[in-house]
């Protein structure tokens, strides 16, 4: 059989990089899937698809950080990383700089 692999392309500046990056060990486990980390500029992604970042773009969407905030505390609690993660106090960080 083919083993199978899959690019995780990830920001070090992303909280939910940072809490997926945890849970891929389980998942490779698991699963028998090989992950390759591809490290990438996020907001460089942003840009050059004429997109913008959650932050900005959800900026006038009401409750919608504090249900993020919900739902990245049901994921960090569900695979037990109470432990491994605090919110970064400078967050959003600029990674294009």
């Amino acid at each position: 059989m083919k083993e199978m692999s899959v690019e995780f392309h990830f920001d070090f500046g992303s909280p939910n990089a940072y809490l997926s990056h945890k849970v891929i060990p389980e998942v490779e486990a698991r699963t028998g899937v090989t992950f390759t980390y591809v490290p990438v500029l996020l907001g460089g992604v942003f840009k050059a698809t004429g997109n913008q970042s959650p932050v900005m773009a959800f900026a006038g969407v009401r409750n919608k950080p504090e249900y993020e905030r919900l739902e990245m505390m049901r994921f960090i609690e569900r695979h037990g990383l109470t432990q491994a993660f605090a919110m970064n106090p400078h967050f959003p960080v600029n990674t294009l700089a």
